[in-house]
């Protein structure tokens, strides 16, 4: 704090001073050229007054009169000879030109008297001395102000040093590996929004953290089990059991390994910032119908509704990822809601939304947010009748994001779960092109 505090201040004082220097410098040059004309204008009216009252009188009597006048005048003058001080020539010429010549260093005026060799001497002028130096007032006033900058440089700077503190303390925590600290900053301190960041930077790491472990917990349990099946069915085909049985299960197992494997693959590829989804019009209706008929079992068909206005839209997607998104949507209404799955297609202000309703048991409020992260599943979802990695969902939302929006969990009409895609896009009439 203490280093922090000179530095400031001295920057601070610094920059006065040389603000202070060149505006006072710019005011005596200012003050000087007004002085010099009002006293120029003085002395001339002085001489003009003193050659009046001179008059006719002969120039042995100047003395005299000049000494009489100085009682009724501002300034002292005298009467002397030209040749009374040593002067330059230029200054020399002037004065026998009937210039009036300034003598900075004597504070004096100097003027010829017309036709004469003698000349009024108008000063010395304390004034013109105090105009060329700095008095130990004016340095003291300035010592003054310098100290008098410390106050309000401690009163801005101690607030934005106790929350700098507060940030570096809770920063060093987060190193250590405490996730969940936050900074608490006012929002009229100048570092409310570094606050911000760091809390969400904070929120983010914690957010990743409880995934990697997640992953971690899921991994191990969705490899263990194929795994340990591979195994079984090795020992067992080495003790004669039927080989045919165990090596169906085995490709099985092994099916079910590269699922895992090719969902990590795409996640991790969507997760990728050079990803860009290569989006182009899509007439979205038949595109739907030939997914859906893919999805057809024990001859029930998902039905599709389009209430979009137009028979024929399209839709700016990325085909091949937005299929993947449907398609996970659709295998989690079959394994988990029921038989009945219909679709809705709707746009409104520039925004598409699909809507996949089921007839299953739904899915509980305080569950729809947690089930979009990676790894997530519902509880009893781990089984060999419902299967699934708990990527399926969390794949939809990054691939939703790809797309600039979103996907929502909601209660569907019919009971079951609705799950919804929305995306910003353009609606154009297929039948136009």
């Amino acid at each position: 704090m203490r280093q922090v505090f000179i530095r400031f201040y001295l920057t601070v004082v610094l920059c006065f001073l040389a603000s202070s220097l060149l505006i006072g410098g710019f005011y005596k040059q200012m003050i000087e050229r007004t002085n010099q004309r009002y006293l120029s204008d003085m002395f001339l009216s002085t001489v003009s007054l003193i050659e009046k009252e001179l008059g006719d009188l002969p120039q042995s009597m100047w003395h005299d009169e000049a000494s009489r006048l100085r009682g009724k005048l501002p300034v002292p003058v005298e009467i002397e000879a030209l040749d009374a001080y040593v002067l330059s020539e230029e200054n020399k010429a002037s004065l026998q030109r009937g210039d009036i010549i300034l003598l900075r260093d004597r504070g004096l005026y100097l003027h010829r008297i017309h036709k004469t060799q003698q000349m009024v001497v108008l000063g010395p002028i304390s004034f013109l001395e105090s105009l060329d130096g700095i008095s130990w007032m004016d340095i003291l006033a300035l010592v003054l102000m310098c100290l008098a900058l410390g106050i309000p440089t401690w009163l801005w700077l101690r607030p934005f040093w106790r929350d700098l503190i507060q940030v570096i303390r809770q920063s060093r925590r987060l190193g250590s590996g405490d996730f969940s600290v936050r900074v608490s900053l006012e929002d009229s301190s100048p570092l409310a929004a570094l606050g911000s960041n760091f809390n969400r930077m904070a929120h983010d790491v914690e957010e990743l953290t409880a995934s990697r472990r997640a992953m971690i917990d899921a991994v191990s349990h969705d490899l263990r089990t194929p795994l340990a099946r591979l195994r079984y069915r090795l020992e067992a085909i080495k003790a004669g059991a039927n080989s045919e049985s165990q090596v169906a299960g085995i490709e099985r197992d092994l099916g079910q390994i590269d699922q895992l494997i090719d969902e990590w693959l795409t996640m991790s590829s969507l997760d990728s910032p050079q990803l860009r989804m290569e989006v182009q019009p899509l007439e979205i209706v038949p595109w739907l119908q030939r997914l859906l008929n893919e999805y057809t079992l024990d001859g029930t068909e998902p039905t599709l509704d389009n209430a979009t206005g137009q028979p024929s839209p399209l839709f700016d997607v990325d085909s091949y990822y937005f299929g993947r998104a449907v398609g996970n949507l659709l295998s989690n209404a079959r394994r988990y809601g029921g038989k009945q799955i219909h679709l809705t297609l709707l746009w409104q202000d520039g925004t598409a939304t699909l809507h996949i309703d089921d007839n299953g048991e739904g899915i509980p409020v305080e569950d729809r947010a947690r089930l979009l992260q990676p790894f997530t599943r519902l509880e009893g979802s781990r089984n060999k009748a419902t299967g699934g990695f708990g990527l399926g969902l969390a794949i939809v939302a990054m691939i939703m994001r790809g797309h600039g929006g979103a996907v929502s969990i909601h209660d569907a009409p019919s009971g079951g779960a609705r799950l919804s895609l929305s995306w910003p896009t353009p609606m154009r009439s297929g039948d136009a092109l």
